[in-house]
């Protein structure tokens, strides 16, 4: 496959204020409570032995919501999760602190709650979409560490199936992190033996797995509740959303979603109207059926999340031919809005019906999905994915789109099919892909299409992201998911498949970096231990004239060998001046440059493992924001 360089404040609670003052108390647009009061007092003596025997206890000094480390969004769909999104929002943090019945969210909105015992939310419940008994039951909803830091508490061993007096425990599974920037972070509600094992103390990086969302606890429903402390801060309470009325405007994500995130989370079709009992609960029914036979009546389901009063979502269903046999409308009836949303609608397939991959092709409020049923056959079972795009990263003015090239292969025996992309975390904006002719990159055929993937074989794709004209995110790596019917997922792998996005209200630089080894396949091999090696990385600037420095970087079992480069004529490859650490200079608009990256293991030997050991050279600009990356993997042979 060819690729080719492309244009491609302060805590706003109550104050004090006389009663007579007061605003009159409003219900949370949910009308209750997600779950009680955590019980920190049970938890808060073991977290001081823990600080203490970490050496956690030193003295800080209060900082600021721009000192702390941008994080990850914490919740991700496991590889064999079948919705499209995985999570919607109830609630976040409360920031009236009279109540009860008083709310106030980052947004100055209603979307949280309080308690008469004095409780207000104090953190992000992310919950479980679609069908949530299914979700605990199959793992979908998976909870990963948000920053890097290490363990200060763990708890497994709670019942995770809690609501309507179901098993019900104070105590939940829990895991505790302590952040490099201080920050103190729970998770909670995990799912039974789910928690990432280990000791208080051991590390975990951003991104690594700590447990599956369920209901351990005092929990109505399957969620993650997401919690931010600092020991430094007065009150401690951090919300990671910036906002109007939050504890100030900075936001702590790489990319902060919109306060109104609608989506459709998934698409199914079913044997009969699946049940969803309004309340948790083993009621829940999905009678899932992809293969049906002429004359059968097929069933298709279509959730949101977010949907407001008046919002449409339609629905078609597509025969292999590409006509449309039946259609659906429905909209939203809640104001302002309401979490999460279906609708049902039936068809009863003609007795000459055509054999074959038939769709269900929906769309809401910017958002185009796919999903596919199957009349006369079943795929077979076993597919496998892996992906990789290039460039590894875009740069653009909020507003307009970013694309890059994907290619997504198949190494089974059998033929992936019902396969679809989509972001594996929220992003503010519009998502599309298309196919490409692998020898040209002309993209053809309908966005978002549903496509299959030959056995031994690939596809081709271009992905577009364009993020709203208000969306900000700067260094946001955003996960891709690879999916079909017949397979799990393919695996996330940070610099290899996702992308880097920066994207704010001024026109950035935008380094398109593509990386060139010896052997032209992306492995730099070493010849052993001892030995050093060079690949090439070729740059276009499409963006915006600015200073920046590029720099290799080495991670995983590479992460200790000795790194330098230089910039090259572009016609002979020789060095411009000596190699170093890093190059600095300024890239006009429409600039092209090249330069040689030289690698000395140091006597270090280097196992092929291409997801983690790898070379990445990057782009940064002065505020360190990166506006280019590109990677190789690395071995010794």
């Amino acid at each position: 496959m060819r690729f080719w360089p492309i244009l491609v404040p302060v805590l706003a609670g109550w104050s004090g204020a006389f009663a007579d003052d007061l605003p009159e108390a409003q219900d949370s647009p949910r009308g209750e409570a997600l779950h009680p009061p955590i019980p920190y007092e049970l938890i808060e003596a073991r977290l001081a032995a823990n600080r203490a025997a970490l050496g956690l206890d030193a003295a800080r000094e209060e900082p600021g919501r721009d000192t702390f480390e941008r994080i990850l969004f914490p919740v991700r769909a496991s590889a064999n999760a079948t919705p499209f999104r995985v999570h919607l929002v109830e609630n976040f943090v409360d920031h009236d602190a009279y109540g009860p019945g008083f709310l106030q969210d980052y947004e100055c909105g209603l979307r949280t709650y309080d308690l008469p015992g004095g409780y207000d939310h104090a953190g992000t419940d992310y919950v479980a979409s679609t069908f949530q008994e299914l979700s605990t039951e199959d793992s979908w909803m998976e909870v990963i560490a948000a920053a890097g830091g290490v363990i200060l508490d763990r708890h497994d061993g709670e019942p995770d199936r809690n609501a309507q007096g179901r098993n019900e425990s104070l105590t939940s599974n829990y895991v505790i992190i302590r952040q490099d920037d201080g920050m103190e972070v729970f998770y909670y509600h995990l799912a039974l033996n789910s928690v990432i094992p280990g000791e208080i103390g051991d590390r975990v990086e951003a991104g690594d797995y700590l447990g599956i969302a369920a209901s351990s606890g005092t929990s109505s429903e399957p969620h993650l509740h997401f919690q931010m402390h600092h020991p430094a801060l007065f009150q401690r309470i951090v919300d990671p959303y910036g906002g109007p009325c939050s504890n100030g405007p900075e936001t702590v994500w790489q990319h902060q979603h919109a306060y109104v995130d609608p989506a459709i989370t998934g698409i199914f079709t079913h044997s009969a109207a699946p049940v969803r009992p309004a309340r948790y609960g083993p009621e829940e029914v999905p009678s899932f059926r992809q293969r049906f036979d002429p004359g059968d009546e097929v069933f298709a389901s279509v959730f949101v999340r977010d949907q407001a009063s008046g919002a449409a979502v339609s629905a078609d269903m597509i025969d292999p031919t590409g006509a449309i046999v039946a259609s659906h409308e429905f909209t939203g009836s809640t104001f302002p809005v309401t979490e999460t949303n279906h609708s049902v609608f039936s068809y009863t397939l003609p007795v000459d019906a055509a054999a074959g991959v038939w769709r269900i092709r929906a769309r809401f409020e910017g958002d185009l999905r796919e999903r596919a049923f199957y009349v006369g056959r079943t795929p077979d079972a076993g597919a496998q994915l892996g992906a990789a795009i290039l460039p590894l990263s875009r740069s653009v003015q909020a507003g307009q789109p970013a694309t890059v090239f994907a290619t997504v292969i198949n190494p089974s025996g059998v033929l992936a099919e019902g396969c679809w992309i989509g972001p594996g975390a929220p992003f503010e904006g519009r998502f599309r892909y298309r196919m490409t002719d692998p020898a040209t990159n002309a993209a053809f055929g309908e966005e978002n299409r549903l496509f299959d993937v030959p056995a031994g074989g690939s596809r081709s794709f271009v992905l577009s992201f364009t993020p709203e004209a208000t969306a900000s995110g700067e260094g946001f790596d955003l996960p891709i998911r690879y999916k079909c019917d017949n397979g799990d997922a393919a695996a996330i792998l940070p610099g290899i498949n996702s992308v880097l996005l920066s994207f704010g209200p001024v026109a950035p630089p935008d380094l398109i970096a593509i990386a060139l080894t010896p052997t032209s396949d992306g492995i730099l091999r070493l010849a052993d231990e001892n030995t050093n090696g060079a690949f090439a990385v070729a740059v276009a600037n499409v963006g915006a004239s600015s200073e920046l420095t590029v720099q290799p970087a080495a991670a995983g079992s590479a992460s200790g060998i000795g790194l330098t480069i230089c910039e090259t004529d572009p016609g002979t490859g020789a060095c411009l001046a000596d190699a170093g650490n890093a190059v600095t200079r300024t890239f006009a608009q429409d600039e092209m440059a090249s330069f040689a990256i030289f690698a000395l293991p140091r006597g270090q030997g280097i196992p092929f493992a291409p997801g983690s050991a790898r070379i990445r050279v990057e782009a940064r600009d002065s505020s360190g924001v990166i506006r280019g990356a590109t990677s190789v993997a690395v071995r010794t042979d």
